[in-house]
C-alpha cells in the first residue's frame, strides 16, 4: 500500500477494480459535475475524460453542452467541448 494514499481509498480502488487516478477523477466529477453528467458517465455514454472537461463549466453551462450531445457524433464531442471552452 502506498504511503501517499489513505488506506480507505486504496481499499475502495482495489474492491472496485479501478486505478487510483480513476478513483480521484470520480471524486472530482462527483464534486463538480451536474446530475445529468453523472448519469451519462454511469450509463457509459460519456467517458470520464470527456466528463471532466465538461465539468470545468458551471452546472448551467454543463447542461447547455449536454443538450447538444445528441446532435453530435460521439467522436466529435471532445472537439465541441474544446471549442466552447475557447469561445
Amino acid at each position: 500500500m502506498s504511503a501517499d494514499l489513505h488506506p480507505t481509498a486504496q481499499q475502495l480502488c482495489t474492491a472496485a477494480g479501478i486505478s487510483r487516478r480513476m478513483f480521484f477523477n470520480a471524486q472530482k466529477l462527483q464534486r463538480k459535475g451536474c446530475e445529468e453528467l453523472h448519469d451519462l458517465v454511469k450509463s457509459g455514454d460519456v467517458s470520464m475524460n470527456l466528463a471532466l472537461e465538461v465539468a470545468r463549466f458551471d452546472h448551467a453551462g454543463q447542461r447547455l453542452i449536454l443538450a447538444e450531445f445528441p446532435t453530435i457524433k460521439p467522436r466529435d464531442r471532445a472537439g465541441f467541448v474544446e471549442l466552447v471552452r475557447l469561445a
